[in-house]
């Protein structure tokens, strides 16, 4: 027997050769954690989509700015007979503009973006939903059919007050014609 250890000379040498090849394996594992998480991520970048290789999508570092200068003010724009614009811009937990107005039945074409960070713009009861970018404008179109009140909230968390983000298109019945 081994003097301080109470382990024969055998003992010993297998405890030392176990220790050697559990640290293999787990070296062998961390390895092929990360593999698997570099090959995931390039999987879902690439299969995706995320990252666009075609001039469909265009990224602009100044739009954000502009389209918070179209949204500041408020307003829906007429661009046809029943046709609509509204420029929207997600910010520090508000929409701005946070109340728009729209008769029943137009067709209506937001262009959102975002001032700061990731943004979820969802018309509650509409398909509508898309991810406020900063400096990129997406845009969806949804024509009205019903009169009524729709929350428009984030979908995406952006912070500390997240959950107060709300903003409210309000479908107004048509004018007797």
């Amino acid at each position: 027997m081994s003097g301080d250890s109470g382990m024969t000379p055998f003992d010993e040498a297998f405890h030392a050769s176990a220790e050697r090849h559990e640290r293999a394996f787990i070296v062998c594992v961390i390895v092929m954690m990360a593999l698997l998480t570099v090959a995931t991520m390039f999987y879902v970048v690439h299969d995706f989509g995320l990252v666009t290789t075609t001039q469909s999508f265009h990224s602009d570092p100044t739009a954000a700015e502009r389209e918070v200068a179209a949204a500041d003010t408020g307003r829906v724009v007429k661009t046809g007979p029943n046709s609509y614009a509204v420029h929207i811009t997600g910010k520090a937990w508000r929409w701005t503009p946070g109340v728009i107005h729209v008769p029943e039945g137009a067709e209506v074409t937001f262009y959102v973006t975002s001032s700061d960070v990731l943004h979820g713009f969802e018309i509650q009861g509409t398909p509508v939903n898309l991810t406020a970018v900063p400096g990129v404008v997406g845009t969806v179109k949804y024509t009205f059919h019903r009169t009524g009140v729709f929350r428009i909230i984030c979908n995406e968390y952006c912070g500390m007050v997240h959950h107060a983000m709300i903003g409210q298109v309000i479908v107004d019945a048509r004018a007797a014609e």
